[in-house]
């Protein structure tokens, strides 16, 4: 069920959001025995929480239509007293005093909180492995370990394998997406700001997004509203008639398996048969931003190298050495390259909104190429690199030109899951849920 419908039947009394976290304590202990989803639980606590939300649902004083519903949250976000060390050994140990701010809002809306996520070094990849605490294997392939995509790889794993009914990741370059994709969930990339960075740790100060990992929009939107402190957007009477949809060719095509564009276009028929007018074409902000960050680097890892670099230099191995070279690289950066950095992502986003002002969502595949297996990848640095660069090859242009996005299920290709990624300007997070509501109706018949 969804966390809606979970929530629907404790406030009806059908289900005891005891028991109900009782459920998933039982099913996390015998699934994940070697803590590659959950690298923690939080066990004291939601027995705690869902006993005060069992009173409130007695008394019909729930505080959210969530109220008694658990979820599980990615190990950067602070949880007072719990070992919090976003995947790192540089912060082996790690305890916060308080709770992040968006973890603080949840527990006001009366979630209950399970746990927390794997992730890999500082959410510092798209793929999501972490040789420290193990890499949980993407569940579309049974023989073979396949990556889950990254960096909230716990998170949706914890839905995709029936662990949680929803997850709170974060998204820099794609980190919510990436893994919803691969793993054949729903994702909502917020637009920066949205959401309170206070309380989880930081990657790239200026790139990182919280966002939720659900069952489907409804989910999201709801979870959007808690954390952010806005109103949900009203999903009722969503359409897609007359909606204007670019399916975007730069980029996309280009790095894209043509298997996987054919089913995204798969997607979008089933699109215009509920009305939609989809059109493709040029986006050349997304050219242009590209070349921009291959010239003068990326703000991740400028700001990560800021932050992280002389803690790094201090304590070589206490991260995945890939991931520590990624950051350091950032070293031979000048502050020029800076400026112009900076500079050129604030006139491409400009150039972004006046080059689809005529469309109300731009679209294209999550992700280029299918999951990758997991042992290639620890025994090669290039192979390694090769797969992240290619995980974060198309998410990364909402990040870098501030917009919002989702990624939904557009059915299987060779057996995996394909995710379809809508776009839109950034703050329009009320239309874009709405729309994406109508395009998941829609795409049911690939997802059946």
């Amino acid at each position: 069920m969804t966390a809606l419908e979970l929530g629907h039947l404790i406030g009806e009394g059908t289900i005891d959001p005891i028991e109900l976290a009782q459920y998933f304590f039982e099913r996390i202990k015998k699934l994940d025995p070697e803590h590659k989803i959950y690298v923690r639980l939080t066990e004291e606590r939601a027995l705690s929480e869902a006993k005060a939300a069992a009173i409130r649902a007695a008394i019909g004083r729930r505080l959210s239509p969530l109220d008694g519903v658990p979820i599980s949250w990615k190990d950067l976000f602070d949880t007072a007293g719990v070992e919090t060390e976003a995947g790192t050994r540089l912060y082996e140990g790690r305890i916060p005093a308080t709770d992040a701010e968006c973890l603080t809002r949840a527990s006001r809306a009366g979630l209950v909180c399970l746990g927390k996520t794997n992730m890999p070094d500082i959410a510092f990849s798209g793929i999501g492995v972490n040789p420290w605490t193990g890499t949980g294997a993407n569940p579309f392939d049974r023989e073979i370990d396949r990556v889950p995509g990254g960096s909230s790889a716990g998170a949706a794993l914890s839905i995709a394998e029936g662990l949680a009914p929803a997850a709170i990741g974060s998204d820099t370059a794609g980190s919510v997406r990436i893994p919803a994709a691969w793993c054949g969930v729903t994702g909502l990339k917020t637009t920066y700001g949205q959401i309170s960075l206070e309380g989880a740790v930081p990657l790239s100060y200026s790139q990182d997004t919280i966002g939720p990992l659900t069952k489907d929009i409804a989910d999201a939107n709801i979870l959007y509203s808690i954390l952010s402190g806005r109103p949900a957007a009203d999903l009722s009477g969503s359409s897609l008639e007359g909606v204007r949809i670019l399916r975007a060719t730069s980029q996309f095509d280009e790095l894209s398996d043509p298997a996987i564009t054919e089913q995204v276009k798969k997607g979008l028929s089933l699109l215009a048969a509920a009305g939609a007018i989809v059109t493709e074409g040029p986006v050349p902000a997304f050219d242009d931003v590209v070349a921009l960050t291959a010239k003068h680097g990326s703000p991740a890892a400028i700001e990560a190298c800021m932050m992280y670099g002389d803690q790094i230099r201090a304590n070589r191995g206490c991260m995945y050495e890939p991931i520590e070279e990624r950051i350091l690289a950032a070293d031979k950066l000048t502050a020029v390259d800076a400026a112009a950095l900076y500079h050129g992502l604030e006139t491409l986003t400009a150039d972004y909104i006046d080059q689809t002002a005529g469309y109300d969502l731009v679209v294209g595949p999550t992700q280029p190429e299918h999951p990758p297996a997991i042992a290639p990848l620890l025994q090669s640095v290039d192979a390694y690199l090769r797969a992240t660069m290619m995980s974060i090859s198309l998410t990364r242009l909402a990040n870098l030109l501030r917009l919002c996005a989702t990624t939904l299920p557009c059915g299987l290709e060779s057996g995996f899951p394909v995710g379809l990624m809508l776009m839109a300007p950034g703050d329009t997070e009320g239309k874009l849920l709405r729309l994406s509501t109508a395009a998941e109706v829609a795409l049911r018949p690939l997802n059946a």
